[in-house]
């Protein structure tokens, strides 16, 4: 953590250059993660070709690199020196909710810019993230205050503390949280996404209607030329949840699956997203 903390200290051109270059050195060295990248991407997007595909696989694995220094940029690089790489887009959307005092869901995906790009969400929103505890204790104390260090008043809650997400919403916060990845068999429906039954948590509409909270949508995109971050803040959801939970989410399975399709190298396809198979169904990932 030392290291990562003097390196985001280096000009913000060099961490991207030397990010590009673990990627690739990454896809060449990580077999297992290549793979299920590569399945992921061969599953997904079966109407590309097999060379768009593993064109595909590579710029994934570069924008992971990147990632890689954009962490530590955010946990540990003056915020003065990053404000300027942020572009937003849509911002009215979410000021229209405060003004009514309803806590907000914010339903994000794993894009690989989500460390780097909440820095400046947390500022203009009092934004609380939901997030899984690190295995070591170290590195999940440093994840903790690199993700509340740009709003005192903001939360990094444990993604199975439901009571901490409820209490945030109800008194009107916003709070990060991400439906887009396999928790397993016992907290999931299983629910097309890319076409594929695919584990769903299935505790969100509940948990918006406990709360009484609204949805909505952000996301965020590299700026061409790796000059920064674009920000989209995503209108409210219309009519959700609608109290039938299978309806509300196939509905949400499609936006996520939407805004994949946008942006899909910043996506994160190295997690097993079809891990959790239905009975009798083969493992995807052999």
């Amino acid at each position: 953590m030392g290291i990562i903390a003097l390196v985001a200290q280096l000009p913000y051109r060099l961490q991207i250059l030397m990010g590009i270059i673990v990627g690739r050195i990454a896809y060449a060295v990580a077999k297992r993660r290549r793979h299920i990248a590569r399945r992921n991407i061969d599953l997904c997007f079966p109407e590309l070709s097999d060379g768009e595909r593993e064109y595909l696989v590579k710029q994934h694995f570069e924008t992971n690199g990147i990632t890689m220094f954009e962490t530590g940029m955010a946990w540990f690089m003056p915020y003065w020196r990053l404000r300027k790489r942020f572009v937003v887009k849509g911002k009215e959307n979410w000021d229209q909710l405060k003004e009514k005092g309803v806590g907000a869901l914010v339903i994000g995906l794993h894009f690989n810019t989500l460390e780097i790009a909440n820095i400046h969400v947390s500022r203009l929103f009092n934004l609380h993230t939901s997030y899984r505890a690190h295995n070591n204790p170290v590195y999940d104390l440093i994840q903790h205050r690199g993700r509340e260090r740009n709003n005192p008043t903001s939360e990094a809650i444990n993604r199975y503390d439901m009571r901490g997400m409820i209490r945030v919403l109800k008194k009107g916060d916003w709070l990060w949280y991400a439906p887009d990845q396999d928790y397993g068999r016992k907290v999931s429906t299983f629910i097309p996404w890319f076409n594929i039954p695919a584990a769903t948590l299935s505790a969100t509409p509940r948990l918006l209607k406990v709360a009484k909270a609204q949805a909505v949508g952000i996301t965020y995109r590299r700026l061409p030329g790796y000059k920064g971050y674009e920000i989209e803040f995503i209108p409210a959801f219309e009519d959700f949840p609608t109290g039938d939970d299978t309806a509300d989410l196939v509905r949400l399975n499609q936006y996520i699956e939407d805004r994949v399709r946008e942006n899909p190298a910043e996506y994160l396809w190295v997690h097993r997203r079809f891990k959790t198979r239905p009975e009798g169904r083969p493992n995807l990932y052999k």
